[in-house]
């Protein structure tokens, strides 16, 4: 397929720049001067490839600003002048950094000699931009990409003739561009990621469910040795043996687990309102705790152990992401009740009290000590072990709060008593987090959509039908429409109609116990759900633990996030609900469907396309 010529290329971006972000196209400079472009490679001792200077004698760059178009996440076009003056920027940086400019390595250096900044990156940074080569040869005008955090990089694109031609065709044919989708935005041209999320992830918890629960670790009998029984050999003669004498270990560190303690409560109530998975209940000692936690059945879940003293339930956190210093939790453990909680974080010890839901600050205790030993070891239980303590104040902070909770509030507890003890444990499937506090409101903007106006100029029943349509695209797009409980749902918000002082704003409290959003209900169980295959899929990628993979977390990541848009959607005012919809949605052409929903004009036509 031949390759159209620079000029036609420009001629069909001013058609659709002229046509769908006219602003944009007003910012495109007139053609550079022929003696502007030979004195700017007189002065930069180059010839400019002949790509470029057709180009630049189509236009002399943009003028830049808000409306300047730009070659999505490469920036604006360059000026003559741009190109002069960020080009001999980019030699004296390369030249500070000691690049040797030999011919074995095109891009083994910052920047060559003969490397041309064409545009501006983003966000202006020169150093983020694209170059061609001037260097003579095969490659001579290819395109290549300057990265600020990276090493240069050559592009697909072997000439800037090549790069115009395909900005042109996405452009008119709402194709992407750099993996993005040009769209015209009250007459801007813009960029949006055209994403889509593989439809069937692996569930790392569908595979912990295939995997049955390790049994407890074996016991060594008290003062049994692990080496091996000699053997008596009576054919030998006399030995020399050798005994090595090594230095006594430290004692290892005190137990300093997260606790939290509720009053009058048993300790299954108290693992129901901490979200205990029932299959997963059985007495555990805490080598048996940690134990199955670090196992493939737990998938990354957290794990508790259960048990009571005096008049309080307690709850021990042997494995997982931290649960009792979450505002959610001491709320829920503490409702008609009151709950202590005593974390350690390293430096920090933190008493915190609440009663029914309401902190207590006078109760509240918080020590930070300063690092009193330089020793430093990442894992926190290994440090335990090794008797290596960073921070000693912190570990006097720690036993002085827990023995201050007898005094206190008749709390009578050590970790080490019950360290062997089958106390009744569970996996979690942790509380959801707290909503934005809705008096915040929305953006003004979203995905540069100027919110605040529609919401301004909309009926707030027009805005909340067209807000459940977006949720059901959104829903759509990443799959969770498929989940009963989610789709159940989506057909009532779609078909609820909103009565009372506050039609514009909450869904409504009637409505979120119907839609099963009460804690243990099936819709929020299947957004804690998949808030836990977020966790695990993360920590399985991090640990290259296959068969979970990164477009398996970024399909979890987008689920969990489209189920947080429909919790926010019944439990927010539509205005703040719409700006987390909005600014989740897969699609490129977001805008246009938004237009269809509200009825403004019907549908438009596709992103970028220009009827003949």
């Amino acid at each position: 397929m031949s390759i159209p010529a620079v000029e036609e290329s420009w001629a069909r971006i001013e058609a659709w720049l002229a046509r769908h972000a006219p602003f944009s196209h007003a910012r495109l400079r007139p053609p550079a001067a022929g003696e502007e472009i030979r004195a700017a490679e007189r002065e930069l001792g180059l010839m400019f490839p002949p790509d470029l200077v057709a180009s630049l004698r189509c236009h002399d760059g943009v003028e830049p600003g808000e409306a300047a178009p730009e070659l999505a996440c490469y920036g604006p076009p360059a000026r003559v002048a741009d190109i002069v003056r960020h080009t001999a920027m980019l030699r004296d940086i390369g030249t500070d950094l000691g690049d040797i400019d030999g011919d074995e390595d095109e891009l083994g250096a910052y920047w060559r000699q003969e490397w041309l900044l064409i545009t501006l990156g983003a966000d202006g940074q020169a150093s983020d931009g694209l170059f061609v080569t001037a260097r003579p040869g095969p490659g001579h005008g290819r395109v290549g990409h300057s990265r600020t955090e990276d090493a240069p990089v050559f592009t697909a694109w072997s000439s800037l003739r090549h790069l115009l031609a395909d900005f042109a065709e996405a452009l008119q044919e709402g194709r992407p561009f750099a993996g993005r989708v040009a769209v015209g935005v009250d007459g801007v041209l813009r960029w949006e990621d055209d994403r889509s999320v593989v439809p069937d992830p692996v569930s790392p918890l569908a595979l912990a469910a295939q995997t049955a629960e390790p049994e407890p670790p074996a016991q060594r009998e008290p003062g049994a040795s692990s080496a091996p029984a000699p053997t008596e050999d009576r054919e030998a003669g006399p030995r020399l043996t050798f005994v090595r004498v090594a230095p006594p270990r430290p004692q290892p560190l005190p137990d300093q687990p997260d606790l939290v303690f509720a009053e009058r409560l048993a300790p299954a109530e108290l693992l129901r309102r901490l979200g205990a998975i029932p299959a997963t209940v059985r007495p555990r000692s805490r080598s048996h705790a940690e134990h199955a936690a670090a196992s493939p059945w737990a998938a990354h879940r957290p794990m508790v152990r259960a048990g009571t003293t005096g008049g309080w339930a307690y709850a021990v956190q042997e494995e997982g992401a931290a649960q009792f210093g979450r505002a959610e939790v001491l709320r829920a453990v503490s409702e008609g009740t009151r709950a202590v909680a005593l974390i350690r974080q390293g430096p920090e010890v933190r008493r915190t009290v609440v009663v029914d839901g309401v902190p207590d600050g006078e109760a509240a205790r918080l020590v930070v000590s300063p690092r009193e030993n330089v020793a430093s070891v990442p894992d926190r239980k290994l440090a335990r072990r090794l008797g290596v303590d960073p921070w000693p104040g912190s570990t006097a902070a720690y036993a002085r709060l827990l023995a201050e909770l007898d005094g206190e509030f008749g709390i009578r507890y050590r970790p080490r008593d019950d360290a062997g003890t089958g106390l009744t444990s569970a996996l979690l499937l942790p509380l959801l987090d707290d909503l934005p506090d809705p008096a915040c409101g929305p953006a003004g903007e979203v995905r540069g959509f100027d919110l605040a106006a529609l919401v301004d100029r909309t009926p707030p029943e027009r805005l909340r039908r067209a807000c459940a349509a977006q949720l059901r695209r959104l829903a759509a797009e990443t799959g969770i429409d498929a989940y009963p409980e989610i789709a159940e749902a989506l057909a009532r918000t779609g078909r609820a109609e909103r009565t009372g002082p506050d039609a514009g704003g909450h869904t409504g409290p009637d409505d979120t116990e119907n839609l099963g959003l009460g804690v243990g209900d099936p819709l929020d169980l299947r957004i804690r759900t998949l808030a836990a295959e977020v966790g695990a899929a993360r920590r399985a990628v991090r640990d290259e633990a296959g068969p979970v993979g990164p477009e398996d977390l970024s399909a979890w990541i987008a689920r969990e996030q489209a189920a947080q848009a429909l919790r926010a959607f019944v439990l927010l005012p539509v205005p703040v609900a719409a700006e987390r919809i909005l600014g989740l949605r897969l699609s490129a052409r977001w805008r246009d469907e938004l237009a269809a929903d509200l009825g403004e004009g019907g549908p438009q036509p596709a992103a970028g396309r220009v009827n003949s």
